[in-house]
């Protein structure tokens, strides 16, 4: 399964093409918001067997079994599967695409199963957890694809909210969410509006109770979330936040413009959202404010005074020139240019690489696209980027991790040198052999070696305690065996002990380490 994101479809059409290049029989399916309201293209230009539109948790386990099961009637099967689009004959193809029937339900598939993430141990654990709770949006923006994405707005079940994050809190005690100095845990709520506005009375009241379960549940947690910025005339919700330990706030500001925030159907006021954002500040919010310059009513004064007033009003700023997506208006009103900067032609791929929201990719009779990049620089400079910030969290987490390895790797190698010596006792000594099973230490010494590997990726405390565990059996072996008393029963019976203890840190390991499979 394949999916991209406005600035990755040519690579992820490369993985396509490689992918059937090097295993001609794979079933490659796409998807995600760029290729599914572009199937054409992603035909065209990948190698695909399927495109599945919008979201597919209800339909992807039919699609497998239909496409796996290679029968005669593929077709006519695939035609019978709601929301996908594939191609339909072998020597003209025709591209079939089936209607989408109703919507998925946000938590048709209830947890998240992240410990099939590849690589994911106590060494290399995520930078935090993402919780989602709803689907869709309330508003129409139009700049962006969410609303066509995810239709409609769609909150997970309360129980399912205090499950998942439960679940966050599991993974990151078993090691594999990483956890701050002060025991945090960063969690982003992954949702398009995670408090609705006032005027959505229904889900605001909805999210306002949802809030106070969370109480208990999130403890030692520091969440963030996207809200919009008029929460701040809601003292009882965003009240309901902070005690929910939502710390962060991404506030969708774009402008400082009435006429902009018109054109694009942003429902809110300047004067107002100034006043708000000084309200959350005050509250002790940590802001983000997001912008989204070179809007029609722009210039290059206006947005430079645009950096001024919203670094004045928040902690931190993302910027983000205006950039086209698929499945928005202004994907087909927008003239779009190619690599060089010219109108495209016709049968011309977009240069997806350069839409990342640091240059015009469409024309605009103000600036061409090096001049907007250059614009983008110098406003970009003028303010407190969040992505500075998170670049400087990943380079103290890389060392981190690569000091958490070191010792990883220390651990093991003094775990591997007490195994030795407990398995050069045993050749050196027969004497115990009466006073100890021979079995429970042979036992022990293979459970040992069958953890070698498991061990290298155990989290660290469960290493140190594995390790410690086995210093005191090598010890009391060694008395056992030297020792010139004629009563050693007492010292067997504590060896047998601690060989039970053990036996049991290493059965957590390996059940700490056992994949995860799912029951029927």
């Amino acid at each position: 399964m394949v999916t991209a994101l406005i600035n990755e479809p040519p690579r992820a059409f490369q993985i396509s093409r490689e992918a059937r290049q090097y295993h001609p029989n794979l079933i490659i399916i796409g998807g995600g918001p760029q290729m599914s309201p572009l199937p054409e293209e992603a035909f065209k230009y990948g190698s695909f067997d399927v495109i599945v539109n919008r979201e597919g948790e209800d339909i992807i386990g039919q699609l497998c079994d239909v496409l796996l099961n290679n029968s005669a009637q593929k077709e006519s099967y695939l035609e019978k599967i709601p929301g996908i689009t594939f191609l339909k004959g072998d020597k003209i193809a025709q591209l079939v695409q089936t209607p989408r029937r109703g919507l998925v339900a946000p938590d048709f598939a209830e947890l998240p199963d992240y410990r099939s993430i590849k690589d994911l141990t106590p060494q290399t654990p995520l930078t935090g957890g993402v919780l989602e709770t709803t689907r869709g949006c309330t508003e129409n923006c139009s700049y962006c694809q969410v609303i066509q994405q995810f239709l409609g707005y769609r909150l997970i079940s309360r129980e399912t909210e205090l499950k998942r994050i439960d679940q966050i809190r599991e993974l990151a005690e078993d090691g594999l969410i990483h956890k701050g100095q002060n025991g945090n845990i960063s969690i982003f709520i992954s949702d398009d509006l995670h408090a609705p506005p006032l005027r959505a009375i229904k889900f605001r009241d909805e999210r306002l109770e949802r809030l106070k379960n969370w109480k208990g549940h999130t403890d030692n947690m520091y969440m963030i979330c996207q809200a919009r910025a008029e929460v701040g005339q809601d003292m009882e919700l965003a009240n309901a936040m902070q005690d929910a330990n939502i710390k962060m706030l991404y506030l969708g500001v774009e402008s400082d413009n009435a006429e902009n925030l018109k054109l694009v159907r942003k429902r809110q006021d300047p004067g107002q959202m100034h006043t708000d954002l000084t309200t959350l500040n005050g509250m002790g919010f940590s802001v983000v404010a997001m912008t989204i310059i070179g809007l029609p009513y722009d210039t290059e004064e206006s947005i430079m005074s645009l950096a001024d007033w919203v670094t004045q009003v928040s902690n931190y700023q993302t910027a983000n020139l205006l950039t086209p997506l698929p499945a928005t208006s202004n994907w087909t009103d927008l003239q779009p240019l190619n690599e060089k900067g010219e109108l495209l032609k016709e049968g011309e791929l977009r240069p997806y690489h350069l839409y990342t929201g640091r240059r015009f990719v469409h024309y605009d009779e103000r600036w061409s696209m090096q001049e907007s990049e250059e614009l983008f620089e110098r406003y970009s400079a003028k303010l407190r980027s969040i992505d500075n910030l998170y670049g400087r969290i990943f380079r103290m987490l890389r060392t981190y991790r690569m000091r958490l390895a070191a010792t990883g790797r220390e651990l093991s190698d003094s775990i591997g040198a007490r195994i030795g010596e407990l398995s050069e006792l045993v050749r050196e000594s027969s004497e115990s052999k009466n006073v100890v099973p021979a079995k429970t230490i042979e036992n022990l010494l293979d459970s040992l070696r069958a953890a070698s590997q498991p061990l290298s990726n155990a989290r660290t405390e469960l290493s140190e305690n594995i390790s410690s565990k086995l210093q005191e059996v090598n010890n009391l072996y060694r008395d056992l065996t030297t020792s010139g008393k004629s009563d050693k029963n007492q010292d067997a019976s504590a060896l047998e002990s601690t060989v039970t203890e053990l036996n049991g840190l290493l059965g957590s390991l390996m059940s700490d380490t056992k994949p995860q499979t799912e029951t029927p």
